[in-house]
């Protein structure tokens, strides 16, 4: 203990030594001020220059008549005048919002109902859950593969089952290509990509409602659905608001998957507004109206991020109260009265529905249940088909998960021939290596190989080092100004895409960057060095102080 005050004592400078400009600075900006802004500096400078520039940028050219690079005169507000007359935008949005809610509803549904198996599984369940999980580790390009081949018209292997082996049709749609069905094949693929990140946060918190709750609520005569109602979802409150608010903010903003399966089409039936900034920014060159796409919904954006942070950022060790809540926080709140006397009343009725329900089961019960009659079933015997039964449906989940890279696998070990005869749909007959000779032997596939190494290990190396002392700077030490800096981050981290790749190509474009590793190594940290932030601050915070 003595060496370690004698250490302290070395690196520390005497209060009587510090000059006085530094005591009043520390007394107004915090007694760890120098450390913490000299540990932040490389975050705030990357966040700056790879998002808060570019979307000041972004800002900036909305308000100009910019075509391509050039910019023109000023226009004011007209850019966003004229995108409530332009019924491309208003589809857009119609479209926007309908993928996102009922991507949304599946995705929380099917991924609780996943969570919920998992949880339960007496054995397996880690495997098990390993394989669902699989969807989320793997790049978007893949995901949209598998399906555009699953999905194909001619060789696909979905309308082969419907056509030869279920025999519903004579004739399988065209999913990807036909106005009624493109946009809910796109959302079918939203889901199955979406539902391993519900699993994985239900999951957990699943692991964290104590058995004893569970135990209790038995003893006093609750059956599984009233502790599903009274026990799990109250203790999973917390972690629904966060899963749902994240993934509807990943889903509005999603454009990779949803290009990538149908381009926007056909004829604009799968037209999300970020694919409507690209194609107004990138492919017409309309700059200036392509940013005010991105920027109109925005302030919608922002609005989702503000309510998430407020239960990010919460600390689970403290109280709060209403007295604790900001003005702009209480602002909102008296903004969305009207959204919160309706979710009331949809709960009220919910409520109402289910008591109405659970009286009329009970009552059928006991009407088909005679006194003194035996169960039909033991208790261990319904134990045992319980178990069953649950591993009938997580099996049905993993099916769903896993068909697509099963399909896209076998697929890879074809001959050409086979693929266009429609030979054994579902094994390969005879294997070949015929694709895999002629990725290595007339494709530069090690070139591309290389730069992907290169790209992910810069990237990664450069936003782990930038994050590691920016969220030590905001957690560990004290100086002001780690609050606003905190939720900078936040809104870094959620900042929409569409809104960052018409300015960044821009800037990119003049530093002459276009179509170089050099453009990929400085736009990749905009995305992982605000997720590596918060990772690690999450990880600091969870460090006892006292070590």
């Amino acid at each position: 203990m003595a060496a370690q005050h004698s250490v302290a004592r070395v690196g520390a400078v005497p209060s009587a030594a510090r000059p006085g400009w530094f005591k009043t600075s520390t007394r107004i900006l915090g007694r760890d001020w120098p450390i913490g802004w000299l540990f932040f500096l490389p975050t705030g400078l990357l966040l700056f220059g790879l998002i808060g520039y570019p979307f000041a940028r972004a800002l900036f050219l909305s308000f100009f008549n910019v075509v391509g690079v050039r910019e023109g005169a000023f226009v004011g507000f007209q850019n966003y005048a004229n995108l409530w007359s332009d019924d491309f935008f208003r589809r857009s949005i119609v479209t926007t919002t309908s993928f996102t809610f009922f991507s949304e509803v599946f995705k929380f549904s099917l991924g609780l109902c996943a969570a919920l198996l998992l949880h339960n599984l007496p054995r397996w369940g880690s495997v098990l859950g390993g394989i669902v999980l699989l969807p989320y580790i793997i790049p978007e390009i893949v995901r949209a593969l598998a399906w555009r081949i699953l999905l194909d018209p001619l060789f696909g292997a979905l309308n082969y089952m419907l056509v030869n082996v279920l025999h519903v049709t004579s004739k399988g749609p065209s999913w990807l290509a036909d106005t009624g069905t493109a946009l809910p094949s796109v959302i079918t693929v939203n889901v199955w990509s979406g539902i391993p990140f519900f699993v994985i946060l239900l999951l957990a918190g699943l692991k964290s409602i104590d058995r004893e709750v569970y135990e209790a609520a038995a003893v006093d005569g609750a059956n599984a659905w009233r502790r599903f109602l009274h026990v799990t979802l109250p203790g999973l409150r917390y972690v629904i608001i966060v899963a749902v608010l994240l993934s509807t903010i990943f889903t509005f903003n999603g454009f990779t998957l949803t290009y990538l399966l149908t381009g926007g089409g056909p004829g604009g039936a799968t037209r999300v507004y970020a694919i409507l900034a690209y194609e107004y920014a990138i492919q017409a060159l309309r700059t200036s109206a392509g940013v005010a796409v991105a920027m109109t919904v925005a302030p919608f954006l922002f609005l989702l991020i503000l309510v998430l942070g407020r239960y990010m950022m919460r600390r689970e060790d403290m109280a709060y109260s209403s007295a604790d809540e900001g003005a702009a926080w209480r602002a909102l709140m008296t903004v969305l009265w009207p959204v919160r006397m309706l979710v009331r009343g949809v709960t009220a009725v919910f409520w109402a529905i289910n008591g109405a329900g659970e009286a009329a089961f009970s009552a059928i019960a006991h009407s088909l249940r005679r006194p003194g009659q035996t169960p039909l079933l033991g208790r261990a015997t319904s134990r045992k088909v319980g178990v069953v039964t649950l591993y009938v449906l997580i099996a049905v989940v993993l099916i769903f998960e896993v068909f697509p890279f099963y399909f896209i696998f076998v697929t890879a070990f074809k001959s050409t021939l086979q693929i266009q005869q429609i030979q054994s749909m579902f094994w390969p007959s005879p294997w070949t290596l015929e694709h895999f000779v002629f990725l290595f032997t007339q494709l530069p596939f090690a070139t591309w190989y290389a730069n992907t190494i290169l790209v992910a290990g810069v990237s990664t190396l450069v936003s782990l080092f930038a994050a590691s002392l920016g969220a030590y700077a905001l957690v560990r030490l004290k100086w002001r100004g780690t609050s606003p800096l905190s939720t900078a981050v936040l809104v870094a981290y959620l900042m929409p895409p569409a809104l960052m790749f018409i300015p960044l190509y821009a800037i990119l474009n003049q530093l002459r960057l276009i179509n170089t590793p050099g453009a990929l190594m400085v736009t990749y940290p905009t995305v992982v060095l605000p997720f590596a932030t918060w990772l690690m601050m999450g990880y600091y915070r969870s460090i006892p102080e006292e070590l």
